[in-house]
């Protein structure tokens, strides 16, 4: 169904006359329910992990700029960097001798300058100098991170996190600034929001692939399969269930005209609470005593570095 047959399905139910035209209608009530739609839909979206809207993002490690510049004691400024080219400013930390830990790029002044978050302490000419992008996009469509799916694919180890701020200060600023597992964190104003810790600068980091899941906030599709966050033509269809749309619009209709809902309300809860049970299956549980699991391998036996033992 799409917005238009949504619509003419809840006036049908209430008795009341259909629109022939819903998004960039005029009439008063054809607003109203476009209006309804929409709040239904972002209200359904968010009160479950729905399986249709879990996405993955595969994110591609920067390969780190390894290069020199001079360095000023107690300026913030690194000069005579042969090229800036690639740095980007607030997504990118800086490393080397005379650079306090966790030095950020927070300014590319022109070509060959670029302005730390914090001064260095010492100045020296042509220091070696390591860039290395440690923060990284979401996708537009993010709604909220799906717990414990992000994972090192190139190490195959599950990054740590998110970790609170505390704890990233602490990793950040104190005397123990680095550990075998690296860290997440969410920072700032989307869609730069994925920070790592430590900054991807060795060798063995690059080519590296990191991987998240996400749940989408776009519950709508467009006749040309263009995902959106709400309806804007007619023609769009959600990708939640329609049903539980034309229910929750029936019953937010009727408490806006002042009418009791209260029934309608409850029929929506049920449905909705019910699509949740049912949606991505469920493992099975026993009320037996628990006895170890019988797969081969599983991260209940398997050891995180190193596998199958030993060093070479």
């Amino acid at each position: 169904m799409n917005l238009l047959e949504i619509v003419t399905a809840v006036c049908d139910e209430l008795g009341l006359t259909p629109p022939s035209l819903v998004a960039g209608s005029n009439d008063p009530t054809a607003r109203q329910l476009y209006a309804l739609t929409n709040r239904a839909g972002d209200e359904i979206y968010q009160t479950q992990g729905w399986t249709a809207l879990q996405q993955e993002r595969i994110v591609n490690i920067a390969a780190p700029i390894s290069t020199t510049g001079d360095l000023t004691a107690d300026s913030d400024l690194i000069t005579n960097i042969p090229s800036t080219t690639g740095i980007v400013a607030n997504l990118w930390a800086v490393s080397g001798d005379s650079i306090p830990i966790a030095a950020r790029v927070i300014e590319v002044v022109d070509g060959n300058t670029v302005r730390m978050d914090m001064p260095a302490s010492e100045t020296i000419v042509a220091t070696a100098l390591t860039f290395a992008q440690d923060t990284y996009s979401v996708p537009d469509n993010f709604g909220w991170w799906i717990a414990r799916t992000m994972w090192d694919r190139t190490n195959r180890w599950e990054l740590i996190g998110p970790i609170s701020p505390q704890i990233d200060e602490w990793q950040r600023s104190g005397v123990v600034t680095t550990g075998p597992r690296r860290r997440w964190r969410q920072i700032g104003v989307k869609p730069n929001i994925w920070r790592l810790w430590p900054p991807p600068t060795a060798p063995s980091d690059y080519p590296g692939t990191m991987v998240f899941e996400h749940q989408s906030k776009f519950w709508v599709l467009g006749v040309d399969g263009t995902a959106k966050p709400r309806f804007s033509a007619d023609t769009d269809s959600p990708i939640i269930d329609e049903q539980a749309l034309i229910l929750s619009v029936k019953w937010r209709l009727w408490q806006a005209k002042g009418f009791d809902y209260l029934a309608m309300q409850a029929e929506y809860n049920d449905y909705v609470a019910r699509l949740a049970a049912r949606d991505g299956g469920a493992a099975d549980l026993t009320l037996a005593k628990p006895r170890p699991r019988t797969v081969l391998l599983g991260p209940e036996n398997v050891q995180d570095g190193y596998f199958p033992g030993g060093l070479a």
